[in-house]
């Protein structure tokens, strides 16, 4: 029989030694948002220099403009969430946890002396039997190398939470964009019905003093334009509210850093089927998570199995025989320490790893059923806000403000009395604010469909 070459033998070892290393990729960003840059802890770890103190206005990433727009929003948001941020330094903690799990252990240093004098040890030192040792444990079958992987397992879920936290940032900051937006138009609808209040008012205060009309008519004028002025007040608290919560999105509770935003609800975009819709559902990183989360289950038990071997210890040493015998002479000694593995073969830490495993096949499943239900729920709003928009937009709103130009100009020319007037107002303004509540009702659940599917609808057309 032919012998190996000896080469093979150290290849052997080292691969009992090392195991298989594992080059996992890091988790891929989604569409939504991934154009803009997202805040990513350093790897170098934090600057120690700064401690705890709070960051200035002034040391802030992309201070904003006198006027704001989306994108700059996003901006600001993914480069200074603090929630994203304990994310990312999260992933770089289980990226520094997968280099220590796969050192090895460290060697032991023994040092002993034998034979020392009761009556002088200190003199008598040099006389006495002394040895020095150290002893390495041994880690066969790759158990390193899996130890690493369970480790890389759990970094690419921390990946994922982050996937996920930037994802929610995209979401909620776009969502609070909208709800300064929608608040903008209300204060601009507001403003408007407290002019046309005011033009009424005059009509009617000169009609009083020409003595066409009777004055309790300028006493009915007063209260819708009191009424108008209170709306008015009451918008431009909701504005300053809406302004804080989207300042909010980048840590900031003041809202002096910008002075107005620079968007406006726009016409109503065609939505995707359901079934292009679902489609895209995979690209949710709930359910990537799961599918790693599946693979470190698989991780652990392949660890657990590797952990039913015992690590051996290898011992090598120097050792002095001396004394007062007379014969000083050194030796080397060697050994080999094998834990014996008979009630513990780790059959418990098998057995439950089993079962994490099955238990994360069925959060898999259960996973994506809550999510496309989700999903069509979402779906159904978003149709449901989008037909309120476009019926709204193409027919109730033209009617309401061709009935009130009519009604108003009849009542300039005495065809119509006072109170209809104020009728074909109130009628359209009333339609004016049910649109902007519609619009807005169908870009949060235009953002919430996209979130679940992390993808711009306008990529799945």
């Amino acid at each position: 029989m032919r012998t190996p070459p000896v080469y093979v033998y150290p290849v052997c070892i080292a691969l009992l030694l090392i195991g298989c290393r594992s080059t996992r990729p890091d988790p891929e960003p989604r569409p939504l948002g991934n154009d803009l840059p997202a805040y990513e802890a350093p790897r170098d770890g934090p600057d120690e220099s700064a401690g705890t103190e709070v960051r200035r206005p002034s040391e802030w990433q992309n201070a904003p403009g006198d006027t704001l727009t989306l994108q700059e929003s996003l901006a600001l948001a993914l480069a200074n969430n603090s929630r994203l941020q304990s994310f990312s330094w999260e992933v770089r903690a289980r990226e520094a946890q997968a280099l220590q799990a796969g050192l090895w252990p460290n060697p032991t240093v023994t040092g002993e002396t034998e034979d020392l004098s009761t009556s002088d040890p200190i003199g008598d030192f040099t006389g006495s039997e002394q040895m020095v040792q150290v002893s390495q444990p041994i880690e066969l079958w790759g158990r390193p190398g899996k130890r690493r992987d369970v480790a890389e397992a759990e970094r690419d879920l921390a990946g994922w939470d982050y996937e996920a936290a930037r994802l929610d940032v995209v979401s909620q900051t776009t969502q609070a964009f909208v709800g300064l937006v929608a608040a903008e138009e209300r204060v601009h609808l507001a403003r408007e019905l407290v002019r046309l209040s005011e033009e009424v008012f005059q009509t009617v205060s000169r009609q009083v003093e020409i003595g066409e009309v009777s004055p309790v008519e300028k006493q009915r004028a007063r209260v819708p334009l009191s009424q108008a002025r209170i709306r008015l007040r009451r918008a431009l608290e909701t504005r300053e509210s809406a302004r804080k919560t989207l300042s909010g999105q980048w840590g900031r509770s003041d809202t002096t850093a910008f002075t107005e935003v620079e968007g406006t609800f726009g016409p109503v975009k065609s939505v995707p089927s359901l079934d292009t819709v679902q489609s895209a559902l995979d690209r949710n990183p709930a359910l990537a998570r799961q599918e790693d989360a599946i693979e470190r289950a698989e991780a652990v038990l392949s660890l657990e199995k590797r952990d039913r071997f015992p690590v051996p210890s290898v011992t090598a040493g120097w050792q002095r025989f001396g004394g007062r015998s007379g014969s000083d002479r050194t030796a080397l000694k060697a050994g080999v320490a094998l834990p014996l593995s008979l009630w513990d073969r780790n059959q418990g830490a098998v057995q439950r790893a089993r079962y994490r495993l099955e238990r994360a096949r069925r959060q898999r499943e259960s996973a994506r059923v809550r999510l496309d239900t989700t999903l069509s729920k979402a779906y159904r709003s978003l149709v449901s806000a989008q037909n309120e928009a476009q019926t709204i937009a193409e027919e109730t709103l033209p009617a309401a403000r061709s009935a009130f130009t009519s009604v108003r100009e009849g009542y300039r020319q005495g065809k119509f009395d006072y109170l209809e007037v104020l009728d074909a107002q109130r009628t359209l303004f009333g339609v004016r604010r049910q649109q902007i509540q519609a619009l807005s009702r169908y870009y949060r659940a235009r953002v919430r469909v996209e979130r679940l599917v992390a993808t711009p609808l306008e990529e799945l057309q």
